[in-house]
């Protein structure tokens, strides 16, 4: 059945594996692949259609390619998704295992937190504590959403390691004075890799959403930054005269959302 699962999911896979590929290369090479640098105004060439010459993607209401913005701001989304996944995961599997392995008193502490942090919209929470920092920028954004959102992971890594460290073959390990590190090396971690994998590629795609939503709404990316949520308020104006604007950085999410929905679909396949 499992092979059966993997065969027909192939092509989501092959699909998010080639939209990877993409991103790992404009991370690295950034605006350089448009050819044109995304800060450079040029007014004569305002409000240029897609395939004009030069400018495949057509320029804004300032004549700055489109392309060159796009890529930027792929950098930005994708760079903040990651890194706020990255600090959620951290935080929320290790105080997680922490809770689940032996501390009764953190259990009930991680429930209450979570229960709190969770009482509240997380997207409603951080933009209270952005408003509150009064700061934006790359950092400010990232830091914001991972620590908002670590409780969705430790609430999953306690539930399912709790179970785990009541099995027979875990607590056999423990007797027999087993360190922590091959502990959980060996027996926890791998036990728990397929649930995270799945969790994490999910989080990340919501971490996109989050971030270019932020970004929108003017308390994200500081003013002048190229994120798509900056393109798609700046591009509101000029919906009906240059919808490119906006569709680009639009289509340009949905892609990779899509994307990293097909792959947390087919590992979640792998695990069953």
């Amino acid at each position: 059945m499992s092979s059966v699962q993997s065969r027909k999911a192939s092509p989501a896979l092959v699909a998010a594996s080639f939209v990877g590929l993409v991103c790992i290369a404009v991370m690295v090479f950034g605006d350089r692949l448009s050819g044109h640098d995304y800060r450079v105004i040029n007014l004569s060439m305002r409000l240029a259609a897609p395939l004009s010459p030069s400018h495949l993607l057509g320029t804004d209401e300032l004549g700055r390619d489109v392309l060159a913005r796009l890529l930027t701001g792929m950098r930005w989304s994708i760079g903040s998704a990651f890194c706020a996944t990255l600090i959620a995961f951290s935080i929320g599997t290790t105080f997680g295992l922490a809770a689940a392995h032996k501390g009764v008193w953190l259990g009930a502490t991680l429930r209450l937190l979570t229960t709190f942090t969770q009482s509240f919209p997380s997207f409603v929470m951080a933009v209270t504590v952005i408003a509150l920092l009064g700061d934006s920028g790359f950092w400010a954004v990232t830091l914001t959403l991972g620590l908002v959102t670590w409780p969705v992971f430790s609430r999953v890594v306690y539930a399912e390691a709790s179970s785990l460290f009541q099995r027979e073959y875990v607590q056999a390990a423990e007797m027999t004075g087993m360190s922590l590190v091959r502990l959980y090396s060996r027996h926890v971690l791998p036990a728990l890799a397929p649930t995270l994998s799945v969790l994490v590629v999910f989080h990340f795609a919501e971490m996109i959403v989050a971030e270019s939503a932020l970004s929108f709404l003017g308390i994200g990316a500081p003013l002048g930054a190229a994120t798509w949520g900056a393109m798609l308020s700046e591009g509101r104006a000029f919906m009906l005269q240059a919808p490119w604007l906006t569709l680009g950085p639009a289509f340009a999410m949905v892609i990779i959302i899509v994307a990293a929905h097909g792959l947390g679909q087919h590992l979640r396949n792998l695990t069953r």
